[in-house]
């Protein structure tokens, strides 16, 4: 039933015009990650939470990922760099209803997905689906608190660095204490459900 409905619902969407959405530049599918997965970027900062129809979103989603999925492994950069999880993120109701109406194929092709500059409401939104989610799935996500880091594992020439992301990374070398991706590493690390950074 879930499959079939998907299914519709794609078939409907890719009719849409979802130009606007596209401007907004913050879900895009360009590059390769270290061992030539297709590589899906999102920016959170450009991601309007609180104006954008949900549903809206979730076609735009499925139109732009199907196939990517479809194809086999693939990888996901998020940054969440200068955003705010109650501004820019969707609802944690919003991220479980998605997480259920998506095809295993998501799930399952899905390499690795790397948080990049994570802060400690994102940390504990996603804590709140922890114990919804499988195992399986948790241990592809990996916590990036310096773009530095990302270099081991998606090269250089294949992500388009927002400039605001590497001015931000520049400013947490500069003054490791503001580094609040290894503060919120250490203050949830216990959280149940949540997997701590690897």
């Amino acid at each position: 039933m879930a499959e079939q409905e998907y299914a519709t619902t794609l078939s409907d969407a890719s009719a849409d015009d979802f130009s606007d959405l596209d401007q907004l530049e913050f879900l895009r599918v360009s590059g390769r990650d270290s061992e030539g997965r297709p590589l899906v970027t999102v920016v959170s900062r450009n991601f309007p939470a609180k104006v954008l129809n949900v549903e809206r979103v979730y076609r735009y989603l499925i139109t732009r990922l199907d196939a990517v999925a479809e194809d086999g492994p693939y990888s996901v950069v998020w940054f969440h760099t200068c955003a705010s999880y109650w501004q820019n993120c969707p609802s944690v109701a919003w991220m479980w209803r998605t997480y259920e109406r998506l095809p295993c194929k998501y799930r399952s092709n899905l390499h690795r997905m790397f948080v990049v500059h994570c802060d400690l409401p994102l940390w504990l939104g996603l804590a709140a689906l922890g114990p919804l989610c499988s195992e399986d799935l948790w241990r592809k996500v990996e916590w990036v608190s310096r773009v530095e880091f990302l270099w081991e594992h998606v090269p250089k020439k294949q992500l388009a660095l927002p400039d605001f992301v590497a001015e931000h990374d520049s400013v947490l070398e500069d003054q490791p204490l503001m580094d609040y991706g290894l503060v919120a590493s250490k203050e949830v690390a216990q959280v149940p459900g949540l997997p701590g950074p690897v």
